[in-house]
């Protein structure tokens, strides 16, 4: 068995590494987390156009390049390396796998090829102040009034959500609890009874969004009542995709410390010959590459056709748990080599520290993961 990326493989990688260096590297990433949109529509665009991202793992019948995680695990770590990519995991990454799972054949045909493109964007909002992002955690609601349907309810922390044009909640019918009545559906960000606030964050380069839903019209994805398991694929990818981030952010954070640790002379010789910072740059490189072996296979194991619900969750939460734990380290010690020149403004390890941070909290924490997999092991 190969174990390596293919010739073709490392080929994109290089690709997508020279557009993002080029069009959108971490100085390009601080400057857009000051507007309120958070990236550049025109780099969104020949991104689209170019690279083909957004459409990356979308079936070619649905306006897609029809491949699988693989190449867009590569996609991901790479952006992850500039904290770039925008509404990339929320749209191209976490919503377009929610229309996948759940959409009837002429729901995807409608909204797949538009999310490909870079024509309109997308994101799941499923978190609900109680802050519970799993499907037992949905209170908003979805009832039927007359021949419409109807969503009502608050979810907060939704990612890009004042970029989405089209948000798909979860939902749950009145009455109903656990998997039982949980629907996906659909809300344009224009329609009546919706209102989108932006959320200040300690993330400054990913935007978060509050929406509030006053029965706000809505198109359930496929079936009502019957999302539980399209919602908990989702969720499993987004955590794989955010994973992805997560290694590619983190290789970045350690090339920096040790870049840093090369140049910065200190009692006449480079900080990086001094044994304490050796040990701490070889112990970010060690977990580094167990997460790194983690998050490849969560890739191959989600780019598996009829891939196990059981198979895929422990993928998720072992490469969710592994990620998390090394991209943090990584960037709190890229902040304590630098010294304190890190912990100013003009550096920029504190965006990556704070990406860290706040990732940590997204589709779960590394803690939930771990009592997730020991669940499944009946420990």
């Amino acid at each position: 068995m190969d174990f390596a990326f293919s010739e073709e493989q490392e080929e994109f990688r290089a690709m997508v590494r020279r557009f993002v260096e080029e069009r959108w590297p971490i100085g390009e990433t601080r400057r857009l987390a000051e507007s309120d949109a958070g990236f550049d529509r025109a780099v969104w665009k020949q991104m689209a156009a170019e690279l083909g991202l957004q459409g990356l793992a979308i079936p070619e019948a649905c306006g897609g390049h029809g491949f699988g995680f693989l190449e867009l695990g590569i996609a991901l770590e790479e952006l992850g390396r500039q904290l770039a990519g925008g509404p990339f995991l929320a749209s191209a990454c976490v919503a377009a796998s929610a229309v996948l799972a759940a959409g009837s054949e002429p729901q995807r045909a409608v909204l797949l090829p538009a999310i490909a493109s870079g024509e309109q964007i997308a994101s799941l909002a499923i978190l609900e102040p109680e802050g519970v992002a799993a499907p037992e955690g949905v209170a908003a609601s979805l009832r039927r009034q007359g021949g419409a349907h109807l969503v009502s309810g608050r979810k907060t922390c939704v990612i890009d959500g004042q970029n989405a044009d089209v948000l798909v909640v979860a939902v749950r019918e009145p009455g109903s609890a656990g998997d039982e009545g949980l629907s996906l559906a659909l809300v344009r960000a224009d329609a009546p009874g919706i209102e989108v606030r932006a959320l200040p964050g300690l993330d400054l380069t990913r935007k978060l969004a509050d929406v509030v839903l006053r029965d706000a019209p809505a198109e359930p994805l496929g079936t009502p009542g019957a999302a539980a398991g399209a919602l908990q694929r989702t969720l499993d990818l987004g955590a794989i995709a955010l994973a992805a981030e997560d290694v590619g952010a983190a290789a970045r954070c350690l090339e920096s410390a040790v870049a840093y640790a090369r140049t910065r002379v200190q009692f006449g010789r480079p900080i990086g010959a001094f044994q304490a910072i050796k040990h701490k740059a070889a112990e970010v490189m060690l977990e580094l590459e167990c997460a790194r072996s983690a998050a490849y296979w969560s890739w191959w194991v989600a780019s598996q056709p009829g891939v196990e619900p059981a198979a895929l969750a422990e993928a998720a939460s072992v490469a969710r748990s592994a990620c998390s734990d090394a991209f943090q380290r990584a960037a709190a010690e890229n902040l304590h080599i630098h010294g304190g020149v890190g912990f100013t403004w003009e550096f920029d390890c504190h965006l990556y520290f704070r990406r860290a941070k706040a990732s940590e909290h997204l589709f779960g924490t590394p803690l939930e993961h771990r009592a997730r997999i020991a669940k499944q092991l009946g420990l």
